[in-house]
């Protein structure tokens, strides 16, 4: 099974079984080809509520590698940071809480391109890499291009006490410690993409 972000709502691609009435609540679609997936990204691109899509497929293997044969696909990666009172790190920007995370560059090793986009983005030194979190997956749009974005996630630890920076020029207005257990500031105004992987780990 994979679930893709559009905005607030999602597609998640299903292997057709015999248990697919489970699904019943969503919007249940047999799907047989590309071009009926394309068509359901593209009547998502201004939807900004919550829509959700169970695709059910022959062959989910199939339908998955021709959608990022397809889209230009554009990997990212980052952390969940947790301190030594275990506090998470999480990041302000464009009007709505994130995690720190970022593309990964040319050549660049998918573990290293978390710490550094973790560091760069929070001002943060000596991030630790832990194990790897679920990937997480996000279709957008550049200039009429359609994007489809892996991000890799991994837990770190950091040291609290540190001087977070927010780094202003990607758009970062503050990054803060948060307990994980008083984040509905964060699960209410956050990107339906982040809240799912929180809830993963709550």
């Amino acid at each position: 099974m994979y679930q893709v972000f559009i905005n607030q709502s999602s597609i998640t691609f299903q292997q057709k079984s015999k248990v697919d009435n489970f699904f019943l609540p969503y919007n249940n679609l047999y799907i047989s080809d590309l071009s009926q997936v394309l068509s359901i990204v593209d009547r998502l691109k201004d939807v900004h509520n919550s829509e959700h899509f169970i695709l059910l497929v022959a062959d989910l293997d199939l339908i998955w590698n021709e959608l990022h044969a397809t889209l230009k696909v554009v990997p990212a990666a980052g952390g969940i940071v947790e301190n030594q009172i275990g506090e998470w790190l999480f990041i302000f920007r464009n009007g709505k809480w994130d995690l720190p995370k970022g593309k990964v560059e040319k050549d660049e090793e998918i573990q290293e391109a978390a710490v550094r986009e973790v560091e760069e983005e929070c001002g943060l030194l000596n991030a630790r890499l832990g194990q790897g979190l679920p990937t997480t997956y996000h279709i957008y749009w550049m200039n009429d291009e359609v994007v489809l974005k892996p991000t890799y996630w991994y837990k770190m630890s950091g040291v609290d006490g540190q001087k977070l920076v927010p780094q202003t020029e990607e758009g970062i207005e503050k990054v803060e410690w948060i307990n994980p257990k008083k984040l509905e500031k964060v699960t209410a105004n956050t990107y339906a993409s982040i809240q799912k992987l929180l809830e993963s780990l709550i």
